[in-house]
C-alpha cells in the first residue's frame, strides 16, 4: 500500500523531522498521525462542549406570548 505526498513543503517537513529523530519518513508520519488522533480523542466533542448551552435552552420556557397582528405591525413599522 502506498502513499504519495504531492506537496513539496509537506514532504520536506516529514523528511526533516524524520532525520532529526533518526527514523524513517513512514515512522515519523505514523507517530505524527497517532499523536494527533490521541490529542483529538482526549478533547471533548462539539456535542459535549455544547452541553451547557443545551441545558440553558432546556431550562427556558417552551414558548413566549402568541404573536398577533399588532406584534407584526410593530416589527414592520406599520400601524
Amino acid at each position: 500500500m502506498g502513499l504519495s505526498i504531492k506537496n513539496d513543503t509537506v514532504e520536506a517537513l516529514a523528511r526533516d523531522l524524520a532525520r532529526r529523530h533518526g527514523t524513517g519518513v513512514t515512522e515519523i508520519i505514523h507517530r505524527a498521525l497517532k499523536e494527533k488522533a490521541e490529542r483529538e480523542a482526549a478533547e471533548p466533542t462539539l456535542w459535549e462542549k455544547l452541553a451547557p448551552l443545551r441545558e440553558k435552552l432546556r431550562a427556558m420556557p417552551d414558548k413566549g406570548p402568541v404573536p398577533d397582528r399588532a406584534f407584526y405591525d410593530e416589527l414592520s413599522g406599520g400601524q
